[in-house]
């Protein structure tokens, strides 16, 4: 999976996607139906076994990642950021 870093192309995110204890229930019932956007392409996602959050990186542009989180945006709280891969985990992606 390769990503063009420059220009406003394909980037990294990680995103943390917290929500209140009460939306669960809610968060439960659209996740079963819901699929990621065309253009995101998920590395890696993982679900906090604590409770109320995922973790996920997306390899994608703008569009897609404000279109990867418009569902979302009314019971869960986005914590975003470019990151760049380095050591094994940038090996990994090269595969």
């Amino acid at each position: 999976m390769q990503s063009t870093m420059k220009g406003g192309r394909d980037m990294y995110f990680m995103n943390i996607c917290t929500w209140a204890p009460e939306d669960e229930k809610e968060v439960e019932k659209r996740r079963a139906d819901w699929k990621w956007p065309k253009g995101v392409k998920v590395v890696c996602e993982f679900i906090d076994l604590q409770g109320c959050r995922i973790i996920n990186v997306v390899d994608t542009d703008a569009k897609g990642l404000i279109a990867s989180r418009e569902l979302w945006i009314d019971i869960m709280l986005f914590e975003t950021f470019p990151v760049y891969p380095f050591g094994a985990s940038k090996a990994l992606l090269k595969e």
